[in-house]
């Protein structure tokens, strides 16, 4: 199962960049299916002794859920032309992810004795603050952090990935780097500032 979910997960994201690449969106529903379709199917085809979804995972890993919720709902976006993320939702998350991620990530790499990695193999204290950031998102009807905690959890639960770290569910580096930037790029639109990734998230 280790092995089928961390396919599945890069060759999600991988779809999400194709069909935003081509802008789906310009053509019928009928042309985005089948473009959609016919790249699922290429992205787990064997060249040689892998397919591109498990090149893709030798340079990434397996992907949090974090990363699989956003690309899903990319893709969704792209074949249907709506979007399921509201601009509410997607912001929190991102600030979430951020502040995970500086949380995380610096002291990881050895900048101080404490290592917060290290509550990611089933500290009592760390689920008591993920339970406590998913009750405030459910009470502030943050729909999308409710969705990705409790997703995460039940990954971890069943053991999706070979790691055994909570953190691994919730977050990697490659939607730490999206979430900064994406912020980034909104406070450069409020500031008048050209916005060269206004794509990266939903219009409310």
């Amino acid at each position: 199962m280790n092995l089928v979910f961390g396919l599945f997960g890069c060759g999600l994201l991988s779809l999400a960049v194709v069909a935003a690449a081509l802008r789906l969106r310009r053509f019928s529903v009928g042309a985005r299916a089948a473009v959609m379709l016919a790249a699922g199917a290429a992205l787990f085809v064997p060249f040689g002794e892998l397919s591109l979804a498990a090149y893709v995972r030798g340079v990434t890993g397996d992907l949090s859920i974090s990363t699989l919720v956003l690309a899903g709902a990319a893709c969704i976006a792209q074949l249907t032309g709506r979007r399921l993320i509201g601009q509410r939702d997607l912001r929190a998350l991102m600030w979430l992810v951020v502040v995970a991620a500086v949380f995380l990530y610096p002291f990881a790499l050895g900048l101080s004795p404490f290592d917060p990695y290290a509550l990611g193999y089933g500290s009592a204290g760390f689920v008591t603050a993920l339970l406590l950031v998913t009750l405030a998102g459910w009470y502030a009807r943050l729909n999308l952090i409710v969705l990705v905690v409790a997703a995460a959890a039940l990954a971890y639960l069943g053991s999706a990935y070979e790691s055994r770290n909570f953190w691994d569910y919730l977050i990697d580096p490659l939607v730490s780097i999206y979430a900064l930037v994406w912020l980034l790029a909104g406070l450069r639109g409020r500031t008048g500032l050209p916005l060269q990734a206004q794509d990266l998230g939903p219009k409310s």
